[in-house]
């Protein structure tokens, strides 16, 4: 046995604790066995260090605490229990090799050290379908509150892995070669996201209860399929929206104090306002043309005088606005997304190259570029939608400052700067409706979006000038929160193309739509490059996304906005989200662009033709100096 305890002997004991840390530990303890996937390589640990102690104390040993707690005097008898859970250990073969005496003992060793944490928690859990063998899920492990346990995906399609080195054995097994991960936006609960992500998975496998899966124009066993599903909630009815009000009763009194305060400020000052300027509007009533303001006197004596109705009113239209704010849940997605979401994902990554690198010098391979083949990388695809979009950017941010800016790379070559570690490339990067800012792509502006996106080999923009989403809600979201008014109002997912004159060299030009009148994506500067690494693919007049069959101008642009909300609400169609409806052109695009069916954009051009989709490859230059026509 290479690992010796640095403990003396089991059981544990609770005594030299104090009864406020054995209650913590045991609390702490079973969180982690709610909130972990069964037999996950966390959810294991935590049950290894309950069994090593016996039922604490001053409670009622009832049957299922003498379960949990056994007491148990060897390590060897707490990796059989462990094992003797798990009803099929078939079906987790990982398990069965890897929990044994000295994995217990590894375990107790740094609950001993307190290193607990370090050595077991992870940021993600990854499962693997039942149904499919190269479609997995990976989540993040935050939870929307701090209140409310994690929702596990359903065990009947999922299983969970052991951890991310069982994910990479898999893949060595399987001779994996490309890897398409997809996330999802804003307001995108798991059952949500499972939902369309089995949908997904079953047409990408072309599987139907006629076909039972077909292998035409399927995935391949070499190619795995991934969603990633980090902590969104579903606005109004989350419950983690109204559980936090039931333990931070202080912060709420803090909050609605700061609110009637600064509500009896602009109270008061209204009220001297009005008090103020009544004598001046009577010196000035006499003069020709200025009798209104005699009118307007009399009502604003009314009005103070009543005074301090304006208190109460200003501060529950604050308190409204402010919850309504709240239960939308977009600022807590959004921030969910930057500080939970694309970290985690960041981890799988590396952990993943890791992983594989350990299978690797287990193998006696040589890692150096000089001597590994080029199918030993693993290509990597990466798909987001909306927020996930925003998502999916700040994961390539921070992979390209773990593994290397491509600003010390060279940048003429194609050899380095698309790499994620040793075994993974960055292919392509797609962008369905995606809610971000149009600014952060042009010159001088947000230098990490330009450092990470130009890792990708190819990036697809996917938007629609007819996402209502985008176009006003993510206006009003974004409000207080963007830098400048421009980058709330202009979002990348409503860049659409708009045709040119036939004496034009290149058949559309993007550009972005404000009310009534069009402006260029993005003005002709030599450092406009990023905008030109992106292939358009506009989605506007698309049916599932548009239900007005009439071309854009000034005059009816509302009319349209105005039409295809009504259609919205009876639920005809889905203007920020029919992209992955998997009965519409892009999603067999999509499927095309994954499969590497299309190898070039002549045959992207060709599949569209006749359709109301519109494209512009990257390789046409932006560059030139630009008219700004009609919308």
């Amino acid at each position: 046995m290479n690992i010796q305890p640095v403990y003396d002997s089991l059981p544990f004991s609770w005594e030299k604790k104090s009864l406020e840390t054995v209650q913590n530990d045991c609390q702490w303890l079973e969180s982690i066995i709610r909130n972990a996937a069964p037999f996950s390589d966390g959810w294991v640990k935590a049950r290894i260090v309950q069994l090593a102690y016996p039922v604490p104390p001053n409670v009622v040993p009832t049957p299922e605490l003498r379960r949990t707690y056994q007491g148990l005097t060897s390590e060897a008898a707490i990796a059989q229990t462990i094992l003797s859970l798990c009803e099929n250990l078939d079906e987790y073969p990982y398990l069965a090799k890897t929990v044994n005496e000295e994995y217990v003992i590894d375990t107790l060793n740094h609950w001993k050290n307190k290193k607990f944490t370090q050595a077991s928690a992870r940021n993600f859990e990854v499962y693997a379908s039942r149904q499919f063998k190269n479609v997995f899920l990976v989540t993040s492990t935050a939870p929307t509150s701090l209140h409310i346990n994690r929702k596990l995906p359903p065990s009947a399609s999922f299983r969970p892995l052991f951890n991310i080195n069982e994910l990479a054995e898999i893949m060595r097994a399987r001779s994996c070669a490309r890897l398409t991960l997809r996330t999802h936006g804003y307001a995108s609960p798991f059952q949500i996201f499972y939902k369309f992500f089995i949908a997904e998975a079953n047409a990408l496998n072309n599987y139907t209860p006629e076909t039972k899966n077909s292998q035409r124009e399927s995935l391949s066993e070499h190619h795995f399929y991934i969603g990633y599903h980090w902590p969104s909630e579903q606005p109004i009815f989350s419950p983690g929206l109204w559980v936090d009000f039931r333990y931070n009763w202080e912060v709420i009194l803090k909050f609605l104090f700061l609110i009637f305060g600064f509500a009896s400020i602009f109270g008061i000052f209204l009220y001297l306002f009005l008090k103020l300027f009544i004598p001046l509007m009577a010196i000035f009533a006499f003069l020709p043309g200025l009798a209104i303001l005699n009118q307007w006197r009399n009502f604003s004596s009314q009005v103070s005088i009543t005074w301090y109705w304006l208190v109460p009113v200003v501060f529950v239209l604050w308190l409204l606005l402010m919850q309504i704010l709240r239960i939308v849940v977009y600022q807590r997605d959004r921030y969910r997304s930057l500080h939970y979401g694309a970290p985690d994902l960041a981890e799988f990554f590396w952990r993943l190259d890791k992983a594989l690198n350990k299978l690797n010098k287990q193998e006696n391979e040589h890692i150096t570029e000089q001597v590994k083949p080029n199918s030993k990388f693993i290509s990597v695809n990466l798909i987001g939608h909306s927020m996930g979009c925003l998502l999916l950017v700040n994961t390539l941010r921070i992979l390209s400052d773990r593994f290397g800016k491509d600003d010390e790379t060279d940048l003429n070559s194609n050899e380095g700067y698309e790499k994620i570690g040793d075994w993974l490339i960055l292919d392509k990067l797609i962008l369905a409706a995606p809610d971000i800012p149009l600014e952060f792509l042009r010159e001088g502006r947000n230098n990490y979006v330009r450092s990470a996106m130009r890792r990708c080999r190819e990036i697809y923009l996917l938007s629609s000038d007819r996402d209502l989403v985008l176009r006003y809600l993510s206006t009003l979201g974004n409000w207080f929160s963007e830098p400048s008014i421009e980058m709330s109002g202009y979002r990348l997912g409503n860049v659409y193309l708009q045709p040119t004159s036939p004496s034009d060299d290149v058949p559309y030009r993007p550009f972005v739509r404000n009310m009534f009148r069009s402006q260029p994506a993005v003005k002709p500067t030599s450092a406009c490059d990023l905008f030109e690494l992106f292939n358009y693919i506009d989605c506007s007049e698309m049916e599932g996304l548009n239900s007005v069959k009439l071309p854009l101008n000034e005059t009816n642009s509302i009319v349209i906005d105005t039409v295809n909300f009504i259609s919205s609400i009876f639920k005809k169609l889905d203007t920020h989200g029919g992209y992955f409806f998997t009965d519409t052109p892009v999603f067999t695009i999509l499927k095309l662009l994954i499969l590497e069916k299309l190898q070039t954009p002549d045959e992207i051009a060709q599949l569209i033709a006749g359709s109301t989709l519109r494209f512009l490859p990257s390789y046409l230059n932006f560059n030139r100096p630009q008219k700004t026509p009609n919308p």
